[in-house]
């Protein structure tokens, strides 16, 4: 993606409807605590960020769609909102395009979102916030330790 890349910056006074800024340590909790979680994995992270997550998704046992290459994004959604999955991840996917999917999430179901991508996702209910390379990777070591 390109460095020049500004997503959203959340700011004094937006909408209440935003998501809330999240930790490794929160996200960690609610992944023990979900009954059935997913990580719904696009093709837009770095080979050092892939070979992290990869050791997140066998830690936690986590089912993963890939996305565009088992299925596309849209029907995803549909297929989180028509399931039991109570916490739905989400990485290297285009900012966008996510943007715009867990919006039908918000309003079709039930399912907590949780965006652990290095730039703050709106939409999702919960969000890493705006992170440089080096403090993303530093945030993913933090999912895999304890």
């Amino acid at each position: 993606m390109d460095e020049r890349f500004v997503p959203y910056i959340p700011t004094a006074g937006s909408n209440m409807a935003h998501a809330e800024i999240t930790t490794p340590t929160l996200v960690k909790m609610m992944i023990k605590r979900s009954k059935k979680p997913i990580l719904i994995l696009g093709e837009n992270l770095s080979k050092d960020e892939m070979e992290l997550i990869d050791k997140f998704i066998e830690k936690y046992n986590l089912k993963v769609i890939k996305t565009p290459e088992e299925m596309n994004l849209m029907a995803i959604m549909k297929f989180l909102a028509n399931n039991s999955y109570d916490l739905a991840l989400f990485t290297g996917i285009t900012y966008y395009y996510l943007a715009q999917a867990v919006t039908h999430l918000k309003q079709f179901s039930n399912i907590v979102t949780v965006s652990i991508d290095k730039y703050y996702q709106p939409n999702t209910l919960y969000s890493f916030p705006n992170l440089s390379n080096d403090e993303y990777i530093d945030y993913l070591k933090k999912l895999l330790e304890g």
